[in-house]
């Protein structure tokens, strides 16, 4: 189950680098009111990084970055990689209890966010009201905190003007006098396989913690995605992943990786992103989740005639039915990828090939690539389980991640001695090596003795024409010691109640697996991208 590959890997600051030398004029990003090039995001870059060096950040430092998919988000990261830091890369969901604990966590020297989304959402507020003591800084230059004692300086991008914050025009200033030399030579010490970058896990069943990611892994992970579906320098990829989850940090790198573009917007909304899809000719699509594809082909501004002869293939996670009505969306013969990822797997770890047979491209999360192992194994003896066998996913190679920050304990639970990772996801590999992803393990119901997978269940669910987006999740029970229960979100113009949803069941799967409550919902609680079951769990 295994392919080797040796491929040379850099660290980002060279990837930014050598593109720029290269292909100096040609895009790297789109946005819906600003693009870039490759060869202005290195010279702007290496601005903003002179500014960090004058601040007095050393190599190997950590610089917290809390932004959306914005232009500034890229300055800021690359900035740190040519100042020889590492980019810590907070969820820009994050509030006032997640920050407290984060921000001192990693170590943080400095903070970058920005103004850019203000009227949706005010992160200098934000910070503000998480550390009050900020209002007693005298200047930028005077900021003093117990709880973050290592924190230095706070940098807002925009146009905001904020005392204890300097803006992004006052840190191109501090770094004018900093040395092209200076500059050079912060970034020449790193190594591909030191750690780039911090993400914090989803938290979609307990509380995050933060991946260790090196530039090899980064690369080495969507290398698995840029070969399957041949992406050529100049292609465009529209990635609406957060960039600060594996999905978007892990594709932004993969595509510069290839020197091709990429196309985002800051808060997603399907029709705007159909419109820029269709005027940049887009030619691959990432959104990841049915939950991102199915509003842009649903949209008014979708035509599926007009987008035939350009878009050349989908990664899309969602239940097989889901799957098959994007199929019928897009334009004919446009290939759905499906993926297994996680944060600790640098955000991919495998991928279904585009020329698949149909239901295994659908329906299985593809065969390792490139360097990559993994096994199914009994999750309480970890030994390998055959085929056709349920068990926990576990792998070693190509984006495995180095660890979590300041966290021996839950390192030495995931990483095993041999280097194995641990998923703590549920899965099985068929006799042709195809792997099936079940769920999370925690997923996992007990109903009177049955053992019940939760995403076999919201896959049923998700086959009536009225489910739009359907959790299971297991509710405490005095007699069978858990049940199914199904939080559903119908689709626009559409409606079941509880007695049709049930009837819907019954026949088609075993009684035992039939929820025995239907609570219907109009919002989720999410993480980065994943709904937070922990949090619906409080709804029981």
């Amino acid at each position: 189950m295994t392919t080797p590959r040796n491929d040379s890997v850099f660290t980002l600051a060279q990837l930014l680098e050598n593109n720029a030398r290269v292909r100096p004029d040609e895009l790297y990003a789109i946005f819906p009111d600003v693009t870039i090039t490759y060869g202005a995001l290195y010279e702007r870059s290496r601005a903003l990084a002179k500014g960090l060096i004058a601040l007095g950040l050393e190599p190997g430092q950590h610089v917290g970055i809390m932004m959306p998919n914005c232009l500034d988000f890229l300055l800021a990261h690359f900035a740190v990689q040519l100042a020889g830091g590492k980019s810590v890369l907070y969820n820009a969901r994050f509030k006032q209890h997640e920050l407290a604990t984060v921000v001192p966590h990693t170590d943080a020297r400095i903070v970058i966010t920005t103004d850019r989304i203000r009227d949706h959402v005010d992160f200098a507020g934000l910070l503000a009201a998480t550390f009050p003591r900020l209002s007693d800084a005298p200047s930028p230059d005077g900021i003093a905190l117990a709880e973050a004692p290592l924190l230095d300086h706070i940098v807002l991008f925009g146009e905001t003007r904020w005392e204890p914050a300097l803006s992004d025009a006052d840190l191109l200033a501090r770094g004018a006098s900093v040395p092209d030399s200076v500059l050079d030579s912060a970034h020449a010490a790193q190594h591909p396989e030191h750690t780039a970058v911090m993400i914090y896990t989803s938290g979609t069943t307990a509380a995050p913690k933060a991946c260790k990611l090196s530039h090899a892994s980064l690369q080495r992970a969507w290398r698995v995605y840029s070969r399957s579906v041949g992406l050529a320098p100049g292609e465009t990829v529209w990635d609406p992943m957060p960039f600060f989850h594996s999905g978007g940090i892990g594709l932004i790198t993969g595509i510069m990786a290839c020197g091709a573009a990429i196309l985002s917007t800051p808060h997603f909304d399907p029709d705007l992103v159909a419109q820029l899809i269709e005027e940049y000719r887009v030619e691959h699509l990432y959104p990841g989740f049915h939950t991102l594809s199915l509003p842009v082909l649903r949209s008014p501004h979708y035509d599926r005639a007009r987008w035939t002869g350009f878009v050349k293939s989908m990664v899309n996670v969602g239940p097989l039915g889901t799957q098959y009505v994007i199929r019928d969306l897009l334009p004919p013969d446009v290939p759905i990828m499906n993926l297994f990822g996680m944060s600790e797997s640098s955000g991919l770890f495998m991928l279904t090939p585009p020329d698949a047979p149909e239901d295994k491209r659908l329906a299985s999360s593809g065969r390792p690539l490139h360097g990559a192992e993994a096994k199914i194994v009994d999750p309480e003896t970890l030994e390998e389980l055959p085929a056709d066998t349920r068990g926990e996913i576990v792998f070693r190679g190509a984006g495995a991640f180095r660890g979590y920050y300041k966290d021996p304990a839950h390192t030495h639970k995931t990483i095993l001695a041999d280097g194995w990772v641990r998923t703590g996801d549920l899965g099985m590999f068929d006799a042709e090596g195809w792997l099936y992803f079940l769920g999370r393990l925690k997923d996992m119901l007990k109903v009177g003795g049955e053992n019940v997978a939760a995403a076999e269940v919201e896959s049923f669910l998700s086959g009536h024409p009225a489910v739009k987006f359907v959790q299971v999740l297991g509710r405490s029970d005095e007699r069978l010691g858990e049940v199914p229960v199904a939080f559903v979100e119908c689709n626009p113009g559409m409606s079941v109640d509880e007695e049709g949803l049930l009837a819907f069941c019954k026949g088609q799967i075993a009684n035992f697996k039939i929820p025995r409550q239907v609570i219907f919902v109009t919002e989720w609680p999410m993480s980065a991208t994943k709904v937070q079951k922990f949090r619906l769990r409080e709804l029981l």
